[in-house]
């Protein structure tokens, strides 16, 4: 008998990942071989998408909502919550709303900031994202981390005081540490049943997502030096990429969920008080 993991959604932050602008633009025909391997096995997940990315590429857009997927926002631009104010955030939060429900014809309830850094200093952003019309948030990544992590929230579904539902990043911990299993590196890096059973023993209780990007799948992306990763966070940036697909399938084989904004409705996700 196999191992029985929870439901598990398929998400992908839709952003623009080169050195500089003279870099060869490879993410849109990526994101389409993407698209076809989910329709290939009639996954339809979530993509969280930068509003200064859709703005340049429509067509893109509208073919990912054309194929059935959620459209989220992933901030006007990829920039960490820690780096914006309110009013930048409220602009470019609507803005980024407005162009997404334009473009997908239909509306679009859910946010992801980029870096998951929605964290104790940025918490004034749920407040500004609850009043811009989002009902949702899977922002969080409720363990330390050398980027933004927040361990004083909860590891499943919760509402904030606003209203705004978070799904924090689903982790699985070992001692004091945790790490995000299913997305990125970790996924890449860690065997597949390593993976598969993680989420049957770790997620229970959890709204299970994988969280991957265009470069995830990009293996034949020339090599460079990601500031924010330093050099060994680079490499590890494009270790294993050519085993991403694989890795998917095996995740989502059997388990796939539907987009979040439909998971939402169907969640506990018990009010906490303001995480101290």
């Amino acid at each position: 008998m196999g191992i029985a993991l929870p439901g598990v959604t398929f998400t992908l932050d839709l952003e623009d990942h080169r050195p500089s602008d003279d870099a060869e633009v490879r993410f849109p025909q990526v994101t389409r071989q993407v698209l076809d391997f989910l329709g290939a096995r009639g996954v339809r997940g979530t993509f969280f998408v930068v509003g200064e990315l859709a703005e340049r590429h429509p067509d893109l857009v509208r073919d990912v909502a054309a194929r059935g997927h959620e459209l989220g926002l992933h901030g006007w631009r990829h920039v960490p919550l820690t780096q914006l104010d309110a009013v930048d955030l409220r602009e470019g939060a609507a803005r980024g709303k407005a162009l997404l429900e334009d473009l997908g014809g239909r509306p679009v309830t859910g946010f992801r900031a980029p870096i998951f850094s929605l964290v104790a200093g940025s918490r004034w952003a749920v407040d500004v994202l609850s009043d811009v019309g989002f009902t949702y948030s899977s922002s969080v990544l409720p363990a330390r981390s050398p980027l933004f992590g927040d361990p004083t929230v909860p590891v499943t579904p919760f509402t904030w005081p606003s209203g705004l539902i978070e799904l924090p990043c689903p982790v699985a911990r070992a001692g004091p540490i945790g790490f995000p299993y299913l997305g990125g590196v970790y996924l890449r890096a860690l065997p597949t049943v390593a993976s598969v059973g993680l989420g049957a023993t770790c997620g229970r209780g959890h709204a299970l997502w994988v969280y991957c990007h265009p470069y995830d799948f990009d293996p034949a992306e020339p090599y460079w030096v990601v500031p924010e990763a330093g050099r060994l966070g680079s490499r590890l940036l494009w270790y294993r990429r050519t085993r991403m697909f694989a890795k998917v399938d095996a995740v989502l084989r059997g388990r796939a969920a539907p987009p979040l904004g439909e998971r939402v409705a169907t969640l506990d996700a018990p009010p906490i008080s303001e995480p101290r």
